[in-house]
């Protein structure tokens, strides 16, 4: 079939907006942008049934690569100029939360995943997942029936991950019920890496975001904490519900969400309670933050998905440690990890020598 010219040259918004931005794309941020170019000129155009029922081609791109190398940047570009109206850009966290919602309710006619995906995808033509991660299998076998939906309706998906898509789910004890998966999204989708040595987000360049407002405090000292107005850990832990569950705060939750590292992420937390939580708090404290290596894997996970969260959410975080973030991310297992101190990088930083 011949493809036809959506109208949008997306190489060239993105050079307008470069130029706006005062930056410079690099050669690999340019590959990327023309895989987007050619979807947006071939993968979305619409092809017509006997019926006259508008269908979309189909197919797409996983982005991958390092923190930091603008790959969300780009593809809330794309989305913005896909000239399509029936599209939905969604973090992958989000989307699992309303999945597990729609599943576990009581009220619904059809808790079935098959209805429930339905329901979120609706009549969308584009769908835009950023960051793309899978560490649980219970969420892998979700991803299993979403991509199998998405290619059965030939919705266009764009994605961006940190990983490959080998490298989803790349725990040995799970890795192989993932497989079938992986092949799918290889068969599907155009899979593109965004390399580069630049981590743009040490270059400070997103200081006005809500999340970089906030501020790591080493050692944390009284007099840090004043500075920012920072409420004080009272003698006796004050209780939340979240959901089904009650969590320990070390203050009242008027200005702030404060909790220490212990209660946020050594117990059984998950990703639902901490947007959960963002959708009514929006200033967080955890202190006491440890050294990652001293922490289990398991710890080092919940660790990474609330800072996730919180980042993706843009709700103002202050971190306290003894550590400095150098130290504090040294020598953890989990390679994500480096997700998390390209984040924190952003925070400002107040530090007693």
């Amino acid at each position: 079939m011949k493809s036809a010219d959506t109208g949008v040259d997306f190489q060239r918004r993105m050079d307008e907006k470069a130029t706006e931005n005062q930056f410079v794309l690099d050669e690999h941020q340019r590959h990327v942008i023309a895989r987007l170019d050619n979807l947006m000129k071939s993968g979305l155009t619409v092809k017509k049934s006997l019926l006259k029922k508008s269908k979309p081609l189909g197919g797409g791109v996983y982005i991958w690569g390092k923190v930091g190398r603008g790959k969300s940047f780009i593809v809330d570009s794309f989305f913005s100029a896909a000239p399509i109206k029936k599209k939905r850009r969604v973090h992958f966290h989000d989307f699992l939360r309303d999945l597990h919602r729609g599943m576990n309710n009581p009220q619904s006619a059809d808790n079935s995943i098959d209805a429930v995906l339905g329901a979120q995808l609706g009549d969308c033509q584009l769908v835009c997942f950023d960051e793309l991660h899978l560490h649980d299998i219970g969420d892998a076998m979700l991803m299993k029936s979403l991509l199998e939906l998405i290619v059965k309706r030939g919705i266009v998906l764009v994605a961006t991950s940190n990983y490959p898509p080998e490298q989803l789910l790349s725990n040995p004890l799970y890795h192989a019920r993932f497989e079938p998966s992986i092949k799918l999204i290889r068969q599907y989708l155009e899979v593109v890496a965004l390399d580069g040595s630049l981590d743009y987000r040490s270059l400070g360049t997103n200081h006005l975001t809500p999340f970089c407002e906030g501020a790591y405090l080493f050692p944390g000292t009284p007099a840090q904490r004043l500075e920012y107005q920072l409420p004080a850990a009272l003698p006796t832990k004050i209780s939340i519900a979240v959901g089904n569950r009650r969590l320990s705060l070390l203050s009242p939750a008027e200005n702030f969400l404060h909790f220490s590292f212990e209660d946020l992420c050594e117990g059984p937390t998950a990703v639902i309670d901490y947007l959960t939580l963002c959708a009514e708090y929006r200033r967080w404290i955890i202190q006491d933050v440890p050294a990652m290596a001293e922490v289990s894997p398991a710890t080092q996970q919940r660790f990474i998905n609330v800072i996730d969260v919180l980042y993706d959410q843009q709700c103002q975080l202050f971190i306290i440690s003894p550590f400095t973030l150098d130290q504090m991310t040294q020598g953890a297992e989990q390679e994500d990890i480096q997700r998390t101190r390209s984040r924190l990088q952003q925070l400002i930083f107040h530090v007693l020598q």
